[in-house]
């Protein structure tokens, strides 16, 4: 079975996946990703948890 290569998935996406899954879907299904301060706020809580 061959794949095409658009079929796979980038390392990025199941990064992005793994942080937060509405990002994910913000980035790579909706294409309407933008950073803000609510964004920027954000990533520094999760950072803060880890």
């Amino acid at each position: 079975m061959e794949y095409d290569e658009e079929d796979y998935l980038q390392l990025s996406g199941i990064q992005h996946y793994e942080f937060c899954k509405r990002q994910w879907a913000l980035i790579h299904i909706e294409q309407q990703w933008q950073e803000n301060v609510h964004t920027v706020e954000g990533n520094l809580l999760h950072k803060k948890s880890s």
